[in-house]
């Protein structure tokens, strides 16, 4: 992959695309995948291709700077490892994974997803259980809602207290009373669409899906050999994805290239002008950034779009892993990891128990735990030194797992605009802004702030948007 700034650029290709995070280089690997005469040509600004995708071996451990791992029954991420035969070298997580945590006034609770677990579960009183089958009752809404209005409509105020809030930090960073559900979570929506409740719902879709395996033959597998468990690469975590991509594309991805304008020359080519004076032409551009330098470079020729994206919140995020001899702690930290309610942890939005949902991410006899802290809840966490950051999260982590020593090992990394905010609204600007940017001959959009923010997601973007550009005369 050729990294010099210098280092004159092709002055045509057919396709440029410019950012080159995980969904800028699906795009270009579809493209050239189903074309291989194309000339594709990805520009990256930063020294390195991923964007927040990617992993870091230091000191025997390895720590996932953003996703941890991806759910590998779902279409997107799946498909790319399809396409790069990789398959030989997933990862599942262990059964562990199957339980996810809420703090919740100083205790852990498991999510329950089972009827015993519900029953049992001490975050809910007999009668906030006994109105969650309101849901089998309550009449579906077609307008728009916050997440946390959705769940009080459906489940009742105290399943939107115990688990909507805590999830919605925990995943995107954000407040679960603001943002949007049918944009942030469209999959949940569209089950109380299709059946009138989310319960019956889901319980269909379940059973649909173990019908179908069990047609493809074999015995009647467990419910984490449907396909619907967390998986990363052995060896590398999520980092192998990315430079298989980056192998795949070999010299048409270029390092440190700043888009600065994108000009129009006539009514078939695109001129994108870089930082460092040169320039391209191509006949299609696919814009693969955050929405603030998405905006930038479309407002002269979309100007509402840009005025959208350009007001898109993204709060910032602090990734920080900490390693712990495994004796300082009287167990191994349970699940996949816990959701932080507001006020527990207060930084923390959640944490993945690394170590123990994939033990090879860590020395034998060391704890990982990756925290996500910070989001609109804590906006000046970011702001924090290294240290003082771990201090913090130290101090919470004991308190939790009453943790008898310091951390042996410390890993930060500060995400700004990391996650953008989906509020009631936006899903239908959204719509705009790609209806707007559909209409613009030869010009694409691709990345987290049009159909979700997961990993599949923004996969499964690129590739409908790979497929759109192939088909454009």
């Amino acid at each position: 992959m050729r990294t010099e700034v210098s280092s004159p650029l092709p002055q045509r290709v057919e396709t440029v695309v410019v950012g080159g995070g995980i969904s800028g280089l699906t795009v270009a690997h579809e493209l050239v995948r189903r074309d291989p005469t194309r000339s594709v040509l990805v520009l990256e600004k930063e020294p390195r291709i991923g964007g927040i995708v990617g992993s870091r071996d230091v000191s025997g451990y390895r720590v996932d700077t953003g996703p941890h791992g991806f759910v590998h029954g779902e279409t997107g991420v799946r498909t790319l490892v399809d396409h790069l035969g990789l398959g030989e070298e997933l990862l599942p997580a262990t059964e562990e994974a199957e339980e996810i945590l809420v703090l919740r006034e100083g205790r852990l609770a498991p999510v329950p997803t089972t009827v015993r677990g519900f029953l049992t579960n001490p975050l809910l009183s007999p009668m906030a259980k006994l109105r969650v089958l309101g849901d089998l009752v309550v009449p579906p809404r077609s307008t728009e809602e916050t997440v946390f209005d959705f769940c009080v409509r459906r489940f009742g105020v105290s399943v939107a207290r115990a688990f909507a809030v805590p999830a919605v930090r925990g995943v995107t960073g954000g407040d679960a009373r603001s943002l949007s559900i049918d944009a942030k979570f469209p999959s949940v929506r569209a089950l109380e669409k299709r059946y009138r409740s989310v319960l019956v719902g889901a319980t269909w879709e379940y059973w649909k899906y173990r019908r179908a395996a069990l047609r493809r033959g074999g015995n009647l597998p467990s419910v984490r050999e449907f396909g619907m468990r967390l998986h990363t690469f052995r060896g590398h975590g999520m980092q192998r994805i990315i430079d298989a991509l980056g192998a795949d594309l070999g010299e048409r991805v270029r390092l440190g290239r700043t888009a600065e304008r994108l000009d129009r020359v006539d009514g078939r080519t695109w001129r994108i002008a870089l930082a460092d004076g040169q320039a391209v032409d191509a006949r299609q551009v696919v814009l693969a950034l955050p929405t603030a330098a998405t905006a930038d470079l479309i407002e002269p020729h979309l100007p509402e779009a840009a005025t959208t994206l350009a007001g898109v919140h993204h709060p910032d995020v602090r990734v920080i892993a900490l390693g712990y001899r495994r004796r300082d702690l009287p167990a191994d930290p349970r699940g996949i990891g816990f959701l932080a309610s507001p006020g527990d942890g207060a930084s923390i939005l959640g944490t993945i128990h690394t170590s123990t949902i994939f033990p090879e991410q860590a020395p034998a006899d060391r704890v990982l735990i990756r925290t996500l802290a910070g989001g609109s809840s804590s906006p000046g966490f970011a702001a924090l030194s290294t240290a003082e950051a771990a201090a913090v999260i130290h101090r919470e982590l004991a308190r939790v797992f009453r943790i008898g020593g310091e951390p042996v090992f410390t890993f930060d990394h500060v995400w700004r605009r990391a996650i953008p905010e989906y509020h009631v609204g936006y899903r239908e600007q959204a719509d705009r802004v790609l209806a707007d940017v559909a209409a613009t001959p030869g010009l694409h959009v691709a990345g987290n702030a049009y159909r979700g923010v997961g990993v599949n997601d923004c996969v499964r973007l690129a590739l409908a948007v790979a497929g759109s550009a192939l088909a454009e005369p």
